[in-house]
């Protein structure tokens, strides 16, 4: 946070119990009357190498007094403070300005979790806070041994559930009871803190890596940023220089650069080279990635929300829990959201403008009593844990329709069978049957795990996106010679399907955009990220798929 306003902090800091008065909010009338006003420098972009082609900084929102926070949820929605008018509040999708929360304990840094609750640091609060969708506050943490925190600046959620946060102090150092301005780490049961960096002059902003093995903070008020190893137990360590200069928020993009707020938004690659600046008319304070598909950076500066097209994205964290404790993601398509619950082993659901679509239900993997009914039932192959009747009579009702291979028509009536090649459309979904056989793996017997011509991938069409699940299939050349999927389910169950060599091969061969490993059995998935960590366009998502 900029020094310009320690005044106002300090003085929330002091009433910190009770509530400060409340300066307007940015109004219609006001934007109106900016609207008019004489026209300000115009942004530039050098280099727009991570910036989209002709992509000029736009201004959002303005006449708040100093904005900071920026945060996106699952949707991309941008959820942001005014510290000193202490409130947070929402940039919609469509473009329309609320007040999420008044009163809000001079808020600075949020982030969300993976249930969708607001993770806030209340600077003047001196406390760490989760807000519900309804507006509900819990408190997560206050003391550090039993004394309170300076004034909490920044935190990012890893991906067990701890949270990094840092605990600086501008302005007046009156009332500050910790020795000195440290980072701290929430373990994910929200039982134990532990100070995990105290060496640094004034710690502010922070980021870690999607892949969970790497922290950024920025020493603000010693002028360099460093990067550290997270351990198993959220320690940090071999400390490393990163960029020889300070920031207030943080970033990270889908290609790992880092972002940083300091003289404009500078950008460093991976190897901690500043690569291009982007200019704001305003100071910048902080920055996200939002918006429906990620490929917007979001600029708090001073007065303003400002927004710039990104030719990267931001990453994606849309995995939350269901209430029977599965994963799920969310993914955008032309048509509205799908969901993805990722049930285990070999087993999905897929829910897309009000239908549910079940891929291999078995009731090893769940209670589908306590699951929704199904649409449309997918089944690849034959085997027990891939077919399984008595689940299939549970989520049948009157309008259930199932695909299935020939195979298992004969174990279960009623079905529509489709051969590999085949492509149909049930329930308004276009479903093209891929070929799933081995080429590699086979039995004692020197027969295949899976012969060919009996098992069946599928690739199914939700909107604008093509969704491939390949069944009990090794790295084939029907595998390899598909175009255009957007995500894709590939197997490493050994000795039945894959190697993660294979999986690599055949990814690198058709090019997903997300690719999650699944029926992985006791493979490592994490092999899989490693062996396509150059492949760029490919993003690796592992989930509980055992």
């Amino acid at each position: 946070m900029n020094r310009k306003w320690c005044g106002l902090i300090v003085l929330l800091l002091v009433a910190a119990a009770g509530s400060c008065k409340q300066e307007p909010a940015a109004s219609p009338e006001k934007e109106k009357q900016e609207e008019k006003a004489p026209a300000e420098p115009k942004a530039v972009v050098e280099k727009a190498s991570v910036v989209a082609a002709g992509a000029q900084v736009q201004k959002l929102a303005g006449g708040f007094l100093f904005t900071e926070g920026p945060a996106a949820d699952a949707e991309g929605n941008i959820f942001f403070t005014d510290i000193p008018n202490n409130r947070i509040h929402k940039w919609s999708l469509d473009g329309k300005l609320s007040t999420f929360r008044e009163n809000s304990g001079a808020s600075n840094g949020l982030f969300f979790d993976k249930d969708g609750n607001l993770l806030a640091c209340e600077g003047g609060g001196r406390r760490l806070v989760s807000i519900d969708p309804q507006g509900n506050v819990t408190l997560l943490a206050d003391t550090y041994k039993d004394k309170r925190f300076n004034s909490l600046n920044d935190l990012w959620i890893d991906l067990k559930g701890g949270i990094y946060f840092t605990d600086p102090r501008y302005g007046n150092r009156n009332g500050m009871e910790q020795d000195g301005e440290h980072v701290y780490y929430l373990s994910p049961d929200r039982k134990d803190i532990i100070r995990v960096i105290d060496d640094m002059v004034r710690p502010n902003g922070i980021i870690g890596t999607p892949d969970g093995k790497l922290l950024y903070v920025t020493d603000h008020g010693g002028k360099k940023t460093f990067v550290y190893t997270i351990n198993s137990d959220g320690t940090l360590s071999n400390k490393k220089l990163f960029a020889p200069e300070g920031s207030d928020g943080m970033t990270i993009d889908n290609e790992g650069n880092v972002y940083l707020t300091a003289n404009g938004v500078r950008i460093y690659n991976k190897k901690g080279e500043n690569i291009e600046t982007i200019k704001v008319p305003e100071g910048p304070a902080n920055v996200c990635f939002g918006g429906r598909d990620r490929q917007t950076l979001f600029i708090t500066a001073r007065t303003s929300l400002y927004c710039v097209r990104m030719r990267v994205k931001g990453i994606e964290r849309k995995t939350t829990e269901t209430k029977l404790g599965f994963e799920r993601d969310i993914i955008q398509t032309s048509d509205g959201e799908l969901k993805i619950t990722f049930i285990g082993h070999g087993t999905l659901m897929f829910a897309f403008k009000g239908k549910f679509i079940h891929v291999d239900p078995v009731s090893r993997a769940a209670d589908y009593t306590k699951i929704p009914k199904a649409n449309l039932i997918l089944v690849t192959h034959e085997h027990g844990d891939h077919l399984d009747t008595r689940v299939i009579k549970t989520l049948q009702k009157e309008e259930t329709q199932l695909v299935l291979t020939k195979a298992c028509a004969e174990r279960v009536a009623g079905g529509i069978v489709m051969q590999n090649g085949d492509v149909r459309t049930v329930q308004g979904l276009k479903i093209e049957a891929v070929p799933a056989y081995n080429i590699v793996h086979e039995r004692s017997s020197g027969m295949p795990y899976h012969p060919k011509g009996q098992g069946n991938g599928y690739v199914v069409t939700f909107g604008d996106k093509r969704v491939y699940v390949a069944g009990d299939t090794e790295n084939i050349p029907e595998m390899k010679g598909l175009k255009n999927i957007d995500i894709a389910f590939l197997p490493m169950n050994l000795p039945y399907t894959m190697t993660p060599e294979m999986a690599a091969d055949a990814a690198k061969a058709f090019e997903p955009k997300i690719l999650y490993p699944y029926h992985y059995g006791q493979t490592d998935p994490h092999l899989l990220v490693n062996l396509l960590k150059d492949s760029k366009g490919i993003e690796v998502r592992i989930r509980k798929m055992r």
